[in-house]
């Protein structure tokens, strides 16, 4: 059996082999010949991305990891190139049925692993990312939508009043913490405010819908505005909600930084605001994600819709 031997020459990679007593060598190995550099195993490069994950979203790198931790112990010891898609369907069908997982957390694993794998192919770091042919399940879970009454926005803007412009801002405008980032006073033009989408290099915006609208800003919001700096907020958007948990917690109020933006949708929709035009404010795609959280709130309910019956 021939002895092969593969070596470097600067940039060019040359064989090496003896045959028959004669030795050969061939350089620029173009024809049939494919050099791969050998893809991590699965542990090393996911607690690498965490790594990096954890510098710049530091405040919710703990979910990150409970989200990759059942794929490492499955999948931890393999090399990446390794994993096919139809073992990674058994996996989600055994975190389905065998653990009793909800779909919505499945899913949220999966969309974690996909977001993971897709920056390590970004980075040129891997070839190929193993769940892109892996549909996330969403689950049908429907619950009513929190939002905060005036007593509680009231407890919340007197517990730390340095904030009180910020939280009075986002709740009178119904913003996403992505979108008040960076965002400037010169965006407010005749009393309304314009909420853009401008792609970064990524291709992604502020705006989750990735279109544009408009808000007009009512005396509060006005208000709050002069009261704020230009840009509006300067720091990561995890430390936005940082900052509503220190505030919330003492104020006695609970919640996340995003129930602010429900309060907004919810106190139109009870003041008999039609779903159609709070859809249009918050900047959903869809209407029927206005109708899910928002309808059981109309002015008209249930009961009066029933009484109006005269057949």
């Amino acid at each position: 059996m021939a002895k092969v031997r593969l070596y470097w020459r600067g940039s060019k990679a040359y064989l090496d082999w003896a045959e028959g007593g004669e030795r050969f060598r061939r350089s620029k190995l173009t024809h049939g010949v494919r050099l791969l550099a050998r893809l991590p195993k699965v542990r090393d490069y996911l607690e690498w991305y965490l790594d990096w994950y954890e510098a710049e979203h530091p405040t919710t790198i703990s979910k990150a990891r409970s989200e990759v931790k059942r794929f490492i112990e499955r999948f931890g010891h393999r090399p990446i190139d390794s994993i096919r898609a139809v073992e990674v369907e058994h996996y989600k069908r055994s975190r389905l049925l065998d653990d009793k997982a909800a779909k919505e957390t499945v899913g949220k694993e999966i969309r974690r692993l996909k977001a993971a794998f897709n920056r390590g192919v970004e980075w040129k770091e891997l070839d190929v990312n193993p769940l892109a042919a892996v549909k996330a399940p969403r689950g049908v879970r429907s619950v009513a939508v929190k939002f905060y009454d005036r007593a509680a926005m009231r407890r919340l803007y007197r517990a730390n009043p340095a904030r009180t412009p910020l939280w009075l801002f986002m709740a009178h405008t119904g913003l996403r913490r992505g979108e008040i980032i960076g965002l400037e006073k010169g965006s407010v033009v005749a009393g309304r405010l314009l909420v853009e989408s401008d792609p970064d290099e990524s291709g992604e915006g502020p705006t989750k819908s990735g279109k544009w609208r408009e808000v007009p800003l009512n005396r509060y919001a006005r208000r709050a505005l002069r009261h704020l700096p230009d840009p509006l907020v300067t720091v990561h958007k995890d430390t936005v909600s940082d900052w509503f948990k220190k505030d919330s917690e003492p104020a006695g109020v609970g919640g996340h930084l995003h129930r602010l933006r429900h309060t907004f949708c919810a106190h139109m929709v009870m003041a008999g605001v039609q779903l159609r035009r709070v859809q249009v404010l918050a900047g959903h795609s869809d209407y029927a994600t206005t109708e899910k959280y928002y309808a059981h709130l109309t002015p008209d309910s249930d009961e009066m819709a029933v009484s109006k019956l005269q057949y």
